[in-house]
């Protein structure tokens, strides 16, 4: 009876810890998650208690013994590497908000607003990403990533040999639609900005004397920090679409 309980312990114990190799990279890039403020121990613990939550369930999906050998180096490797993998698909969403707010600062010419007080970020995005991290646990995006995560148990990939293909056109995947939609994000401020500055070279074409770096730059701040005030919730609204597509980048058909 002893050795009953000790093997199924030892076998739920390498179930977990299965899960935990995939898991645990993905949380750690993960947004909200795998921020810098938030604790290691934290991140481990959230880790380690989604990983024991889902187990019963990625049973199927997993060796039911510990390989051996040069089998579980192999298994050690896919899995942890599939794990940041996963991860950094999730983080794009926030990468998204940061490359829209990098796009409108520079346009706006407030790029390096807070200097080195922060983090090395314009000071839009720190405000769009830090508003979409709120907003990702609010709504149903934190719940859908850790959908993704699980589902990435399901990825049919031609062994570890298929697998550099494979990571490598879903980043190119990702990075073409964070730098895509980020200026889709940021193409009112673009438009504005080219209209505005199209007009105030024309004035000082015909106006010498007209300080445009006096006059033009503070009002180009003030009217484009209550512009975004104004369409904040539409920007906001249409990353969360675009987010949902980018958590499916990883399932769907090959770019």
């Amino acid at each position: 009876m002893a050795d009953g309980f000790l093997a199924e312990m030892t076998a739920q114990f390498w179930l977990v810890g299965a899960v935990f190799l995939r898991l645990g990279p993905a949380f750690f890039l993960a947004p909200g998650y795998g921020e810098r403020y938030v604790s290691v121990r934290l991140r481990l613990s959230t880790a380690g208690l989604f990983s024991v939550a889902v187990a019963p369930v990625l049973a199927p999906y997993l060796p039911a013994s510990a390989p051996a050998g040069a089998e579980l180096l192999v298994f050690l490797f896919k899995e942890t590497t599939i794990g940041f993998f996963i991860g950094l698909m999730s983080r794009g969403m926030i990468y998204l908000l940061e490359m829209a707010g990098t796009v409108i600062s520079q346009s706006i010419s407030l790029a390096q607003m807070l200097g080195n007080a922060t983090e090395p970020m314009p000071v839009i995005s720190h405000l769009l990403t830090t508003t979409g991290i709120a907003i990702l646990f609010s709504v149903s995006l934190a719940d859908q990533m850790l959908y993704m995560f699980v589902l990435g148990y399901t990825l049919d990939m031609a062994g570890i040999a298929g697998l550099p293909g494979y990571l490598a056109s879903r980043a190119r995947s990702l990075l073409n639609e964070v730098f895509n939609q980020a200026v889709v994000l940021s193409s009112a401020f673009l438009a504005l900005m080219f209209v505005y500055y199209l007009c105030i070279g024309f004035i000082n074409k015909a106006m010498p004397q007209f300080m445009v770096s006096f006059i033009g730059i503070p009002f180009v701040a003030l009217f484009s920090i209550h512009f975004l005030y104004l369409h904040h919730e539409l920007l906001l609204d249409v990353w969360q679409q675009k987010s949902l597509m980018i958590l499916m980048l990883p399932y769907g058909p090959d770019p």
